[in-house]
């Protein structure tokens, strides 16, 4: 924890960040980052950390994480619903404003649903994204979406968004509409009312032309899939691991 407080003190000059107000969220898997939060009377961060890993992972799947995570927020980060702060620590860990609140699954355990005005504030944040020339590629998983403290969308987790406009137009188009019916199907599951006729079209069309996809995942996160693949083949073997405990 002493490299994270370290790391946060180098970032961010004339603040104190005490070992006290560090706790972890969550642990991860071998190739997965350490998830932090830390809070005090004027930080609240949540903070993702690839250091403690193996040099395999941190050189690989970390950097390539950290490093779209970061390039994304800082891109997006004046669009409303996305954190407005973020902090490169090193070339395997982040840190970012925490925005308070629960994902759209964990809010709708209880069977509470959202009016529609939450729906279309959702979609003019994916469009206000796109427009800034990023996709998520991860939206129709309902744990990136936020309902926070006032009712409102908010978007994490951008470590698969990539830019758009440097693909062909029919792959931008399927990126773009992942995206956007990711909301929809927020909508046709939570929503008060039923999902527009016309968007309820538009996601079956979609749902449809998704199953024929021929590549699983998206250029970022099939690499991340496959670095990660690669990471536990290589760990497993006992040479390489009997060689890691010198490190």
């Amino acid at each position: 924890m002493q490299v994270v407080i370290d790391s946060l003190c180098a970032a961010i000059p004339g603040h104190e960040f005490s070992p006290a107000c560090l706790q972890v969220l969550h642990q991860g898997r071998f190739a997965n980052a350490v998830v932090y939060l830390y809070q005090d009377a004027q930080y609240c961060l949540v903070i993702k950390d690839f250091s403690s890993r193996h040099w395999l992972v941190r050189k690989t799947i970390g950097r390539l994480s950290v490093n779209q995570e970061y390039k994304t927020i800082s891109q997006l980060k004046h669009i409303d619903g996305i954190t407005p702060d973020c902090y490169r620590l090193s070339d395997c860990s982040i840190a970012y404003q925490h925005i308070a609140g629960q994902t759209l699954s964990h809010f709708a355990k209880n069977g509470d649903k959202l009016e529609p005005a939450f729906f279309y504030q959702l979609e003019n944040t994916i469009k206000a994204m796109h427009d800034n020339g990023r996709v998520h590629l991860d939206l129709r998983n309902m744990g990136n979406i936020l309902v926070d403290e006032n009712g409102n969308p908010a978007l994490i987790d951008f470590q698969s968004s990539i830019q758009w406009r440097r693909f062909p137009q029919w792959l931008q188009k399927f990126m773009r509409y992942a995206d956007i019916t990711g909301a929809y199907k927020a909508w046709d599951r939570y929503g008060t009312t039923p999902l527009p006729a016309h968007k309820k079209r538009f996601l079956t069309r979609y749902n449809k032309t998704r199953k024929l996809w021929v590549f699983k995942g998206y250029p970022i996160h099939r690499m991340q899939v496959r670095l990660q693949g690669l990471a536990a083949n290589v760990m497993a073997l006992d040479i390489v691991r009997n060689l890691m405990d010198k490190f």
